[in-house]
């Protein structure tokens, strides 16, 4: 279950909740980091506002749709629905909104199953937008990634509009190439099928319900502090990234959704922008027992197949327009995250 403190961050945002009125939204990913506060939030505005709103929560596992949403299963305003993304989407009735977040996006996934992740995220998408093109569906939300602007040289902040090369003769790329092409797939549709859809592309995006074994370095030094392990680190750890918590993420997106007007919005909190080693530092401290420390591994080669260009810092004038700002520094954000993890131990 999403905890309230993380559903109220969402709700702070100026998000239209009108437009869910009377409406049916498919979740893919439902059980995901990101897809569990989507079905979360809709489900506390309509039982807050009696939106009279269905919310379709797609997922691979029945099993962890129970574990991730218990009792709440059981409103007759929340209909599972247990199915791979990749396999053709059905639905009697309408389905007014979609929002597409499934798909694989980690080290582990890059490194040790190139191809499906490429054909699952391909293939996903193109289900997702027949089922869109079939019922008609007012807009498509999709999940993007800071991934597709490619090597970013200049030290401007990236706007929407702008594109970095890329090579594609990289096992490593089948996840901002496969990205890439589903943004192509989005405006193709659009162009010949009348097929509405605003992107949201995002930095790197956390909180309870991340994986701890997906091969993430924060995710890894989460998981040494929770082991008692020090954080060893691969690199001099001189990487900076911004980091957004989920909740701040996904009142952006639902902003996005239901007052944007363009195709592509850049979410990032650009107050959390941190170095890989300052990261670990922080994690580290946060260890009960002050014992965790950040050490050093020699320059071997690296088992997972991490980021291999540099990446750009996003420009976020677009989202910020829109009314939106984020709300939970790098601090409280990751403290929240690994307190979630301590508590199911």
């Amino acid at each position: 279950m999403v905890e309230q403190r993380d559903i109220q961050i969402i709700f702070n945002n100026p998000i239209d909740w009108e437009r869910f009125r009377n409406k049916t939204v498919l979740v893919t990913g439902a059980t995901g980091r990101l897809g569990m506060y989507f079905v979360e939030a809709l489900n506390k505005a309509d039982i807050d506002w009696n939106l009279n709103l269905r919310i379709i929560a797609v997922a691979r596992s029945r099993e962890k749709l129970e574990q991730v949403f218990g009792e709440a299963l059981k409103l007759p305003n929340i209909c599972p629905v247990i199915q791979d993304i990749t396999q053709p989407l059905s639905r009697d009735g309408n389905v007014d909104f979609i929002i597409h977040t499934a798909g694989a996006a980690s080290p582990r996934d890059f490194t040790e199953s190139p191809a499906d992740t490429l054909w699952g995220h391909v293939s996903g998408t193109r289900n997702v937008l027949e089922l869109a093109r079939q019922k008609k569906t007012e807009k498509v939300l999709y999940v993007s990634t800071v991934e597709i602007y490619g090597d970013w040289k200049s030290e401007e902040h990236i706007s929407e509009n702008d594109m970095g090369p890329m090579r594609c003769d990289d096992a490593r790329k089948c996840y901002p190439e496969a990205k890439r092409l589903c943004e192509t797939m989005l405006a193709s549709y659009e162009a010949q099928y009348g097929v509405p859809y605003v992107g949201a592309r995002l930095c790197h995006t956390f909180g309870p319900g991340i994986s701890l074994d997906d091969g993430r370095s924060f995710a890894e030094f989460m998981r040494n502090v929770i082991n008692g392990e020090d954080i060893v680190l691969q690199t001099d750890g001189g990487a900076m990234r911004t980091y957004t918590y989920v909740a701040d993420a996904v009142g952006a997106m639902l902003l996005a959704l239901t007052k944007g007007t363009e195709h592509y919005y850049n979410v990032a909190n650009l107050g959390n922008l941190a170095s890989t080693r300052e990261v670990a530092e922080l994690i580290a401290g946060m260890d009960p027992k002050r014992k965790v420390k950040v050490c050093f591994a020699g320059q071997g080669e690296q088992k997972l197949k991490f980021l291999n260009y540099k990446l750009g810092i996003m420009n976020t004038d677009r989202i910020m327009a829109l009314g939106w700002r984020p709300q939970v520094g790098l601090s409280d954000a990751f403290r929240w995250t690994l307190n979630s993890f301590l508590q199911e131990n």
